[in-house]
């Protein structure tokens, strides 16, 4: 699996590939903004608010001038400074940010336009992706906060996963134990069922498309693939993109029928394969379409290492069924005994979350920092983070939340 990551093209998805591009029409021009001296005055710091002056028990969200000046960066869009690449894709990079107003770090996909233009799918479907993320919420899919477009790029910023990607701890230690492995599957299946039931499949679940939080939460990053299953999705749209990854993709996908959220299942499989294992269930040397779709029909897997319980092979094996009609659905794989193992107070088919943030959810201090200082109107902020707008409001709001939280912890 490791070897896989940097020996094969990006055309079987081995590079964590930036894929898609923001709703470039009503994106927001990255306007010329106050320089850092005009945003944090000489000796002060950033968000010094009245109610802190009063003495009322607000966490300090300030921050001072040093910090943006000690944050190495080549420049700035918006209200971001653009740091060390973190990943590089075809036509697309991500990059180590940090947001000025809040001081907190996060992701940026910048999208190169030029070559952007060149991929008649890219340009095709270049305002999915922040579409998509708008239409979901659930706490492992990484957050969308805001999108920017300037003369030469896209920029998509995003929560920082400061765990780093699973793709590396697989690597560090060869193959997982079978509890992490449930506890990571418990977390995509869980994401995948709230992506489903919106009427969402993903059709690029991979491990590169999962990274991890400060906790060891799985984030699902990377919804350039995804589409609604409302619209007619052909498996020839996928397969003649450079996007798709072969080694996860279902055997219907790449037999060219029409194929349903099931995709995502079978990726699952695979993806847990390579997490128990450290290599991939059907491999093909040298690469081969159809013989790799001969192998998935055949069950012709990779050898399972002796130590792995007859329950997760069975459950394994139960996702990658090639036929779909037989495959189960997310929400009857995650009834099946194995997932909740250890979890008897938590089967997992009985956990949901909400899909939005209701008034109520939001936090006070954080709310009173963003119109007592920053002067946005109440009624901004809680339309913009109840309705999921990737926007600088909510990339504000959910940036001071996490420094509020982290403060609290501290404390």
């Amino acid at each position: 699996l490791c070897k896989s990551r940097s020996a094969c093209g990006p055309n079987h998805g081995c590079e964590r590939e930036p894929r898609g591009g923001p709703a470039s029409p009503g994106m927001p021009a990255a306007a010329v903004k106050p320089t850092l001296e005009e945003i944090v005055p000489e000796g002060g710091g950033v968000g010094e608010s009245r109610r802190e002056a009063s003495g009322l028990p607000l966490p300090s969200l300030t921050f001072t001038r040093e910090l943006l000046r000690s944050f190495p960066h080549t420049k700035r869009v918006g209200s971001y400074l653009i740091g060390k690449m973190i990943n590089k894709g075809s036509f697309a990079k991500v990059m180590e940010g940090l947001h000025i107003g809040t001081g907190e770090k996060v992701a940026i996909k910048v999208i190169d336009k030029k070559k952007a233009r060149q991929d008649s799918y890219v340009l095709k479907n270049m305002k999915r992706e922040p579409r998509i993320h708008q239409m979901v919420r659930h706490p492992h899919i990484v957050v969308l906060l805001e999108t920017l477009e300037t003369e030469n790029s896209y920029y998509m910023a995003m929560e920082l996963c400061a765990g780093g990607d699973l793709m590396d701890r697989i690597c560090d230690r060869r193959r997982l134990g079978e509890r992490e492995v449930r506890r990571y599957t418990r977390q995509i299946l869980s994401a995948v069922e709230h992506l489903h039931r919106h009427g969402i499949v993903h059709r690029d679940l991979k491990i590169e498309n999962f990274l991890l939080d400060e906790h060891n939460n799985i984030k699902i990053v990377d919804f350039g693939l995804s589409n609604t299953l409302k619209s007619d999705s052909l498996s020839l749209e996928l397969l003649n993109t450079q996007c798709g990854s072969p080694a996860y993709a279902a055997p219907e996908l790449l037999a060219h029928k029409k194929y349903d959220s099931k995709v995502d299942v079978w990726s699952i499989g695979v993806s847990m394969f390579a997490m128990l294992t450290g290599t991939l269930p059907f491999t093909v040397e040298p690469f081969n379409i159809k013989q790799l779709h001969q192998k998935m029909v055949n069950k012709d897997i990779s050898n399972v290492p002796g130590d792995i319980s007859k329950d997760a092979v069975s459950f394994m094996m139960l996702l990658l069924e090639p036929d779909p009609d037989k495959r189960p659905s997310i929400r009857e794989a995650m009834e099946e005994r194995w997932i909740s193992e250890g979890y008897a107070k938590k089967p997992l088919y009985t956990l949901s979350h909400k899909n939005r943030l209701c008034p109520e959810d939001l936090n006070s201090s954080v709310l009173a920092h963003m119109t007592e200082t920053l002067g946005y109107s109440l009624s901004e902020v809680i339309n913009t983070v109840t309705s999921n707008r990737p926007s600088a409001v909510m990339a504000s709001y959910h940036l001071l939340l996490n420094k509020f939280n982290r403060s609290h912890k501290g404390a």
